[in-house]
């Protein structure tokens, strides 16, 4: 019994200087963020981290605890409620020796959404700003008869030719109602959900322009119009407001660039005929990413999993962007 005693005190030992270690590490590499390094020299910093590697905390007296406060519990239920007491005991002693391993998520999180933002220079928007100004007349926010819910998800800047284009990364949620009957022959409407997601961009420098692959109907304007390219023609609607404007945006340099963008991603290309703001709608989130933070049990793996961090469509999309800014 007294070796049984003396492995598990050293168990509990070995467990307590760990999880200080782990929380002196949390602590320094929050200090190392706050000073706002660049990416890499973040991630070089965390690979050739000074001290002990540890970084997650372990719980084992915790576990111990709660298991035995749930076998008297049983005792409890099927003895004699005595057995209660114990259990109380015992619960509220594991709470005591539990460390919360909310801290470290939460530095996790801050050091994703710092290499992201750094990486792709753009600012997520955590509160999920609504934007009731582009519901206003806007034919594209117009789908859904119950409900239309536009978010801010990120906003960014691009540096194009010495002119400054602020652009936003949104969400388009809405809610839309099908009628349908009954066994009885009775009556009723099912309402469905369906996320967009989209870029805008405010004071685009032409109008009333529509390129369309998808949602065809909603953004056809006034004047039908064919481009040079008989297989662009072919794949998507073209329309606007104005012939004269027309030609002039739709140059063979901007139907190859259009082409890329609408390639990338099945979507609509639409440009208000009166605020010129343009709307890319797509059919996908460009914000997937390949996240495996979670598995970082040191903070060399944090490191690594930081330096694979990536967002291959919103690059995908600044790519195809940038790509038809250029030729403004």
């Amino acid at each position: 019994m007294s070796f049984i005693s003396q492995k598990i005190q050293k168990n509990f030992q070995n467990q307590f200087r760990h999880n200080q270690v782990t929380l002196e590490n949390i602590k320094a590499i929050r200090q190392l963020l706050e000073a706002q390094p660049s990416p890499d020299t973040l991630i070089h910093r965390l690979k050739h981290w000074q001290g002990e590697q540890n970084l997650y905390i372990k719980n084992y007296l915790y576990w111990v605890l709660t298991t035995l406060s749930l076998i008297f519990l049983l005792a409890d239920l099927l003895f004699s409620a005595y057995y209660l007491i114990v259990c109380v005991a015992l619960f509220g002693l594991s709470m005591r020796y539990r460390i919360p391993t909310i801290e470290l998520e939460k530095l996790k999180e801050e050091l994703r959404l710092y290499i992201l933002e750094q990486n792709y220079q753009v600012r997520f928007d955590h509160e999920n700003t609504p934007l009731d100004h582009a519901l206003q007349d806007y034919p594209l926010f117009q789908f859904g008869d119950r409900d239309n819910l536009v978010t801010t998800l990120l906003t960014g800047q691009m540096m194009i030719k010495e002119k400054t284009y602020d652009y936003s990364v949104i969400k388009y949620h809405y809610a839309y109602s099908i009628e349908k009957t009954d066994e009885q022959g009775r009556t009723f409407y099912e309402i469905h959900h369906s996320n967009l997601w989209g870029v805008l961009m405010e004071n685009f420098p032409f109008k009333g322009i529509s390129i369309s692959a998808a949602h065809k109907s909603q953004c056809h304007l006034g004047i039908d119009w064919q481009s040079s390219d008989i297989s662009f023609n072919q794949r998507y609607q073209q329309s606007g407001v104005n012939k004269f404007e027309f030609v002039k945006f739709l140059t063979p340099e901007r139907l190859l660039a259009l082409e890329n963008k609408m390639l990338a991603f099945h979507s609509d290309f639409y440009v208000h005929q009166h605020t010129g703001m343009m709307c890319w709608l797509l059919n996908e989130s460009p914000l997937d990413e390949n996240n495996y933070l979670f598995q970082t049990v040191t903070v060399k793996e944090l490191a690594e999993k930081l330096e694979q961090l990536k967002m291959p469509k919103l690059q995908l999309l600044q790519d195809a962007l940038t790509s038809l800014l250029k030729t403004l």
